[in-house]
Parts: C-alpha cells; structure tokens; sequence
C-alpha cells in the first residue's frame, strides 16, 4: 500500500503518519508469525509473480462504525472515546457482540471436517513481496561449511570496462582528462626549457610556445628577438602525442561455485500433505539460494523406484504412484558429481526429502557412505511424517530410513518446536524430522545454518 503525500492536503502529515504505523504493525505481525506465514499454501503454490498475499494475524482491516455514539462506552478498536456506538446499520435483528466481521479464520477444528468451541481470529491479507520474506527469514544464515573448503572460483563475465589507456584509439573513445595531463606536462617541460635559455618569465614562454607552433628553436628565437605578442593569453598547446583513449575490454568477477542438488521421493506413499511439506521446504530453500549467491548451480531430481533429473517447475508439480528405492536418488545425485560438478571444483550441497519409506535401505546406506566418502559440503536429509497422515498410525520409526541414518552413524541431537534435528559435523551430515508445516521454518535454519553461528 503505498503512502501518498501532499503538502496542499490538511491532515496529510497525520494521514501519513498513520499509514507508517499501519505498515509497521504489519510487518511486527509477519515477523511475529513468519512460521505459519511460509507454510501458507497460497505462497508455495503461486503460478507466478513475486509478490504474494499473507494472511497477518491479530489485525483488522479498516472498517466504518455506524450509528449514534452512546456516552461510557467503548470504539470498536477498544478505545475510551467517552461515547460508544449505539444500534448498528443493516438488516435483520442484531444485539451487541455478535460477530458480523467475515473474514475472520476458522478456529482449531473449524474448517477442516471437525466441530469446533472457539471464536475465529481476525487477520488482513497483506500483499507482502517474495524477496521481502526471505529477507525477514534469512538475514543472518548462508550455506554451511562452505567457508571450510578452498573455494573453486570462476571467472564469471559481469558486463564491460573502460580501464586500460593507450596512445592510440579512436575520438569517441578518448580520455579527456589523461590527454590534458599529458599535454600540460609537455607544455611545462618545454617552457622550462625556454626559460632556462632565454631568462624571460613563465607567461612569456608560453606565449613563445603558441606562437611557434609548439618549436622550442623558433621559440626561443621569438623571445631573443623581442617579438612576444604580449596580448596572446596563454593556453595549452594539444599535439597527436598527447591524445590518450580508454579501450573497452570485457569485465568479470570472481565468484564461488556452489551447486544444490535437491531430491525428493514422488512414490505412491507420499500423500498430499506429505509432498506439500517436501515442495514448500525447498521451495524456501530454492528462492534463498538464488537471492542470496550469485553463481549457485541447482539441479532437481524427483524418485520412485527410479530417479530423473527434471527442471524447476516439474520439480514443484509433478506427482506419480508407484515403489520406493532412495537410493535411486542418492546415486544419481553420486553420478552428478562424477560426471558434471567435481568436488575439487565445487561445493555440492544435497538437500533430500521423503517420508523415510524405502524399499532397499541397506542399499540407500551403501550409496549415502559413497556419496560422503568424496566429502561433499553437505548432505541433508529430512523425513516428512505429517501427525494427521493416515500412513503415520502404522509407521514404525525404527523401520523408516532416518532411523537407518542414525544407527550407523553418531549424531548430535538438537530439538526445536517439537521436531528433531541431528548433525554430524565430521561427515557433514544433517538429519531432521518435519511433522507439520510449522516444522518448515526451523528445517530451514538447520539446513542453512553458517558453522561459525
């Protein structure tokens, strides 16, 4: 919502004022909230733009109180103003306290096939920009590990330059400023000389100059011969060796190579809201990485029983049924490295997700210690079990792969907002366990955490 301004306007400045304040409480709210604000469905499943609408709880949107005031009581905002609202506007019968404001959300249990006891919460929709979220987010976390390995720089071209100088060049590129210092120093050697051989003073000189033509002989010739035109106002003579001009040479910068490689399980137990967890994890930690680095490679690959490299958006929308063997994914995230980022080159981040079902995980180890073994910055691996999945009453946990994970190697274990998180700083290896979408945010910072934080 945009502030606007006008010096003519009375009250413009309390209007404005009040706009920033509104602003303010909006953004106090989403940072108040930003757990729930980014597992917001609308955000993760948006067809385009950058901009996406939020739901900002605790806040009304502005609205008009009807009728005559009545002294003792209370606004609508809960505010003393020694006269309260008297009988409403509209149709229908109607007694003080019902609520009559329709945008309000659903209590627990409302709206989801469940009776509920509790009033509705009132929440605005703010337009809120992507960038803006990531900032809110993420200000202070990067890739992990990355500064613990010799970074393989490119040379990656950034546009064009104008810093080399040279003799010779054509007059729409000639440097100005270089040429006249060129010429005032030749002009001040040449008048030295002249001064030295004639006696007469600097204006003279360069007088004498001019007149010559630029001949130090016919110069001082002049000045011995007393022919100086005296009204001559001295100025400095440009000769060819003078000119000086920029040439224009391609730029580059020198930046860090980091590639992510992002898997995720499609098989037939991921459920709606499993996947809905899985996409919405790296849909965050996709939009952060392209904010936040300049050369960061990212390569999706989607598994039942076999695995495929796909692009972007078949990455966030493609579904499918069938088996499941996690180690499908692992090794064609190994032969990525093999064949296209080498360790000695690159950083390689891999971030994947399932809901732990595997049909060969004695397997998926096998290829998991491979992958490590060429000591990768990272590997994580993060295990979506919604609380509310039909699948979760029947699942045992010592069966699912993250359990695999934990019992052949040591792991310290962290806990935040009811789920777990575990890490292996020899092996780079970090595990975590997402229940619900509240879960998403502190994921994020286990996987994005720097190492010195």
């Amino acid at each position: 919502m945009a502030v606007i301004h006008h010096p003519d306007w009375d009250l413009s400045e309390r209007g404005k004022k009040d706009a920033e304040r509104h602003h303010k409480k909006i953004d106090d709210a989403i940072r108040k909230n930003v757990r729930d604000v980014i597992g917001e469905e609308s955000i993760i499943t948006r067809k385009s733009g950058k901009t996406v609408r939020v739901p900002v709880k605790g806040m009304r949107d502005y609205r008009f109180l009807h009728g005559h005031p009545k002294k003792g009581s209370k606004s609508g905002d809960g505010n003393e103003d020694g006269e309260g609202q008297g009988q409403g506007a509209g149709q229908g019968p109607g007694k003080p306290g019902d609520i009559i404001d329709q945008r309000r959300k659903p209590a627990d249990g409302q709206g989801r096939g469940k009776p509920g006891d509790k009033p509705g919460e009132d929440y605005i929709e703010a337009e809120v920009d992507i960038d803006y979220l990531i900032k809110i987010m993420f200000e202070d976390l990067g890739l992990p590990w990355i500064e613990e390995k010799v970074k393989a720089n490119q040379l990656v071209p950034s546009g064009w330059k104008f810093d080399t100088i040279t003799k010779k060049g054509i007059l729409p590129r000639i440097h100005k400023k270089r040429t006249m210092l060129e010429a005032i120093k030749r002009n001040e050697a040449y008048a030295g000389e002249i001064m030295l051989a004639t006696g007469c003073d600097h204006d003279d000189a360069l007088r004498a100059l001019q007149q010559s033509v630029g001949d130090i002989n016919d110069a001082i010739k002049i000045i011995n011969n007393d022919a100086v035109d005296l009204e001559l106002d001295p100025y400095v003579l440009i000769e060819d060796e003078d000119m000086r001009y920029k040439q224009i040479e391609q730029a580059y910068e020198l930046h860090s190579n980091a590639v992510v490689i992002a898997m995720m399980d499609i098989s037939g137990s991921m459920g709606p809201e499993k996947k809905y967890l899985c996409r919405s994890l790296l849909f965050w930690m996709v939009e952060f990485l392209k904010k936040v680095y300049d050369f960061v490679d990212i390569k999706f690959i989607v598994h039942t029983t076999d695995a495929k490299i796909v692009d972007e958006h078949t990455f966030f929308h493609t579904g499918e049924s069938g088996g499941t063997y996690c180690w499908s994914a692992i090794e064609k995230a190994d032969y990525l490295v093999e064949t296209e980022y080498p360790i000695n080159e690159r950083n390689v981040y891999c971030v994947y997700v399932s809901d732990g079902e595997d049909f060969e995980p004695s397997k998926t180890l096998q290829y998991l210690e491979k992958l490590l073994s060429k000591k990768i910055s990272m590997f994580s691996y993060n295990q979506v079990l919604p609380e509310d999945d039909p699948y979760s009453a029947y699942a045992n946990p010592d069966q699912l792969l993250l359990e695999k994970i934990r019992s052949k190697w040591d792991f310290q274990e962290d806990e935040e907002n009811g789920t777990s998180f575990y890490k292996n700083e020899r092996l780079h290896l970090l595990l975590s366990t997402i229940k619900n979408r509240t879960h998403v945010y502190p994921t994020l910072k286990h996987i994005l955490f720097k190492k010195d934080k």
